[in-house]
């Protein structure tokens, strides 16, 4: 397959070969079919004449230009003029046609892509048309960019319309009880007694914390995570965060351990202990009646935190999969099931955002 560039040389080198040859060959070819038409045109006698002339004193000679003056000669001299005219004028066209179609097949590719291009900005998704067989190699690896950008953008736009859509759902749900409980209020349905103030309270946490994760997520997305690393002993951080769940793992009849060891890394504590709560948190909410062990160890330069029990377990073909925004381990979107659907893509940015993995 031959490069752009390539093509470009060569299509310049033909054509300049063929009006090299055409300058070099063509006027004395011209000049020859016109001596033969001109020989051809005479009266048997004359072209004798004129041929033992030629012969014996040679094309140049003063007295066979006299013998062709004399016989007629002038008129096939104006001809020749108007012959070489026409000749160069097919010659241009015909170089002319040659290098409009040889940047033809360069440039249509090309501007196919531009088109598409144009589409794109417009909204619009759909890949550019296949480029020719004979295309470029360059060309070709533009076109295959091109269409992974495509893609990539077509894909893009639907995790927007899916997050969108998820995220309205997840605000629907607080916003709608506080609407009713406020038109409650308002309508004197209801007493803007302490529990009614709780109640609602806790929907505004709701979507408070809903924010707080996506903006965190936001972050984590564009490598702006901010940390404010320091030495922490990562297995008293552990025991904090067990002890502080305590109460709802026996509230789901489960059995919260821990098991660590002395662990110092150097980490954002919050960050982690908002990661490992979620993991936990988890655990407690999909694997009710289960045994949940916190462990922390170091493994060479690593600091390994693990959550484990004896739940449902996660997908063995993805498991990376849970780590997506939005995605949880059931099908229903009830936060009676499950929260929004962020808590592990919270760990996963976490542990991203420190060098590690989920």
């Amino acid at each position: 397959m031959m490069t752009l560039r390539s093509r470009i040389a060569l299509s310049a080198v033909v054509i300049s070969v063929v009006a090299a040859l055409i300058a070099a060959f063509a006027p004395h070819l011209l000049q020859e079919v016109r001596d033969q038409l001109f020989l051809v045109s005479l009266a048997p006698a004359d072209r004798g004449e004129l041929t033992r002339m030629l012969n014996t004193l040679g094309e140049c000679a003063p007295q066979v230009y006299a013998f062709k003056i004399e016989h007629g000669f002038e008129k096939w001299r104006f001809n020749y003029r108007w012959a070489r005219a026409a000749l160069i004028a097919v010659t241009a066209l015909g170089v002319g046609w040659f290098a409009l179609a040889s940047a033809g097949r360069i440039a249509a590719p090309i501007e196919a892509l531009a088109a598409s291009a144009r589409a794109i900005a417009a909204g619009g998704r759909q890949p550019p048309p296949p480029p020719p067989s004979g295309a470029p190699r360059e060309i070709r690896a533009l076109h295959g960019d091109f269409s992974a950008m495509t893609e990539a953008l077509k894909a893009a736009d639907d995790d927007l319309r899916l997050r969108s859509a998820a995220i309205a759902h997840e605000l629907r749900t607080p916003l709608s009880v506080l609407r009713g409980r406020l038109i409650g209020v308002q309508s004197g349905v209801f007493e803007p007694d302490d529990r009614l103030l709780t109640s609602m309270l806790r929907q505004v946490t709701l979507v408070d914390q809903l924010v707080a994760d996506l903006n965190l997520l936001a972050s984590a997305r564009g490598s702006a995570m901010s940390l404010d690393r320091e030495a922490v002993a990562l297995d008293d951080l552990a025991a904090a965060v067990v002890e502080a769940l305590q109460p709802s793992a026996a509230a789901a009849e489960s059995v919260l351990r821990l098991k660590a060891d002395e662990v110092l890394a150097d980490i954002d504590p919050a960050r982690i202990e908002r990661a490992v709560t979620n993991l936990v948190e988890n655990a407690i909410r999909y694997a009710p009646g289960a045994t949940i062990t916190v462990s922390v160890r170091r493994s060479g330069e690593q600091a390994v935190v693990t959550v484990e029990d004896d739940g449902p377990g996660w997908p063995v073909d993805d498991p990376q999969s849970l780590a997506e925004a939005f995605v949880r381990g059931e099908s229903s979107r009830s936060r009676e099931t499950g929260g929004a659907g962020l808590g592990l893509a919270i760990v996963d940015a976490v542990a991203r955002a420190h060098g590690g993995s989920l």
